[in-house]
């Protein structure tokens, strides 16, 4: 699939560029945190944004060069903002990582500074005891900086920095889910082009009034969309903390009720939350009408989650035509679903035998394997379907990896050339390239992307090609008691013999669960539905199973614990 180029660039070229025109056009507009998740707001101006950016930069000329990397370890909270802000307006590069949660080992933490080769930390005074304490003595040499410290009195004037379109702004390290982290180079245009390319395509939806967005500022989803996209098209910012929302999912609905949003996105695990943590009481007062944006991306996309999200809140004001579907990941932008229809997103049922074999075969009786599709490519990007193998394009009933190339795609991993080149530098059997290697498997249909899996996440088990998220759906649905979009399916070898394991949460009003009839059922349903016997049926409480910082399934890790759990690592 190809797009024209993009005809218009970004108007401004760095997001120092941005801030400094806002603050300037719009001084008193800005963001709203809500501290509680509820009624507690903290404003934050574009005009004390540019300030407080103005004078931390103007601290760390004073001891760092353009082009050093700044670890920016924050908690909850805005302060994360004009840090970020304030390492930009310096010329440094931006590095949001996850502080380590209390109790855990800060090893991932310390693999992560040493790979982006870090010349300071950036955080509060809170954290900056914690932190000293947890990473000891492996820190070495490298400062702590505490930004809400107090400010030297002889400090120098900020001078703007040599800052460029190409140059060097953030690293965004992936999430991890399928294999290490790795952090993503994202220059000023490259991140400005994600901008303007999302914003040309909302232009079209009426998303007046605010968004309202609670993912982790540290993580792309949660930075763009709570910061610099709302910043971008000069829209109010709503922002919850994390926590809050995943302590009570009914605060991301108030805040869209009481704020009048039109724009707000998550992953499909945060809209089952609504249905399935929110009691009829909590959803008496909302009002949900105004919301005409509700984006859907980073994680497999359910029908029934949007089915039974749609019934719960249409009484409420919700329209199922908010949903826009989307597919893209750390390194690149993809798909956006802009087509015009009244009902959405567009669904397709499929023969799962043929799946099984890469095939696409559509069940016009509506009564296969069900998947949602993503949208059309981004103005801009190409995306090709391609065989792993032989690096040829796909007919169009066959399941490959999906290839990306365009404007929005980063420049490589920072300091790993094995791995940028694998990636980013991937080639056609014609020669035709580079292509970004998404190590997603999908196809298209209609004009339209459907996602099927990861390709380091297929099965094959018994000589069938199997994706894990769509034994995962089969086998929640052989027992009420499984909590829906909470399950994890790998393989183990067993005897020479690749074979399937299946981890499962438990729905926590499920005191008291017959571990034996649940395991029964899930057995039963994956025979009669894949033809496959079921090694093991674990379950576990909800919130268990390992997951990234933004919510995606862990299935590689939560594999390792059950090896070395089992005793077979």
């Amino acid at each position: 699939m190809d797009k024209e180029q993009v005809s218009n660039p970004p108007h401004w070229p760095t997001l120092l560029d941005l801030l400094r025109d806002r603050a300037t056009m719009v001084p008193n507009q800005g963001l709203i945190y809500l501290a509680d998740g509820e009624a507690q707001e903290i404003q934050l101006s574009y005009q004390t944004l540019h300030g407080q950016a103005q004078l931390l930069a103007a601290q760390l000329q004073q001891r760092f060069k353009p082009g050093d990397r700044a670890i920016l370890i924050f908690g909850e909270g805005l302060e994360i903002i004009p840090a970020f802000f304030g390492v930009i307006y310096a010329g440094l590069v931006a590095v949001p990582l996850m502080p380590p949660r209390p109790g855990q080992p800060a090893d991932d933490l310390l693999a992560l500074m040493a790979d982006a080769q870090a010349s300071l930390i950036l955080t509060t005074t809170d954290v900056s005891h914690f932190l000293q304490s947890v990473l000891g003595a492996s820190n070495g040499s490298l400062p702590i900086i505490a930004t809400d410290a107090p400010v030297p009195g002889d400090l120098p004037l900020w001078t703007r920095p040599d800052l460029s379109a190409e140059s060097l702004a953030a690293l965004l390290y992936t999430s991890g889910s399928t294999s290490l982290p790795r952090g993503v180079m994202m220059t000023h245009r490259h991140i400005m082009r994600r901008l303007g390319g999302l914003a040309d395509l909302m232009a079209s939806v009426d998303t007046s009034g605010a968004t309202v967005n609670w993912l982790p500022l540290q993580h792309l989803m949660g930075l763009f969309g709570s910061v610099l996209q709302p910043m971008y098209m000069d829209i109010q910012a709503v922002v919850l903390p994390t926590s809050k929302v995943i302590e009570r999912p009914v605060r991301w609905l108030q805040a869209m009720s009481r704020f009048r949003a039109g724009s707000s996105g998550a992953p499909n695990f945060a809209f089952q939350m609504c249905v399935d943590r929110v009691n009829p009481q909590e959803r008496q007062d909302l009002d949900l009408s105004h919301w005409k944006l509700a984006i859907l991306s980073t994680e497999a996309i359910r029908t029934e989650t949007l089915d039974q999200f749609a019934q719960t809140y249409t009484p409420f004001g919700f329209r199922r035509s908010a949903y826009y579907t989307a597919y893209g990941l750390s390194e690149s932008a993809g798909t956006f679903d802009i087509q015009q229809r009244p009902i959405r997103p567009s669904t397709l049922s499929l023969d799962p035998e043929a799946l099984e074999k890469d095939q696409v075969r559509v069940h016009t009786s509506g009564a296969g394997l069900i998947l949602v599709g993503c949208g059309m490519p981004m103005p801009g990007q190409e995306i090709v379907i391609v065989d792993p193998e032989t690096l040829q394009p796909c007919e169009n009933d066959r399941v490959g990896e999906i290839w990306i190339r365009g404007p929005q795609v980063a420049d490589g991993y920072w300091h790993q050339p094995e791995a940028t080149a694998q990636t980013f530098q991937a080639f056609l059997s014609t020669g035709e390239g580079p292509y970004l290697r998404s190590g997603d498997l999908g196809f298209f249909y209609d004009q339209e992307l459907y996602i099927a899996g990861r390709l380091k996440e297929m099965l094959i088990v018994r000589g069938k090609n199997l994706y894990a998220v769509d034994l995962e759906r089969t086998a929640e649905a052989a027992h009420p008691a499984l909590l829906p979009a909470s399950s994890a399916a790998f393989s183990i070898p067993v005897d020479g013999e690749e074979q399937l394991v299946l981890i499962h949460e438990v729905r926590p009003d499920q005191t008291e669960v017959d571990v034996e009839d649940v395991a029964s059922a899930v057995r039963r349903l994956i025979g009669e539905r894949h033809l496959l016997p079921v090694h093991s049926v674990v379950l576990v409480e909800a919130g268990s199973i390992p997951r990234t910082d933004t919510g995606k399934i862990r299935r590689a890790y939560a594999r390792s614990l059950f090896l070395k759990q089992s005793g077979t690592a």
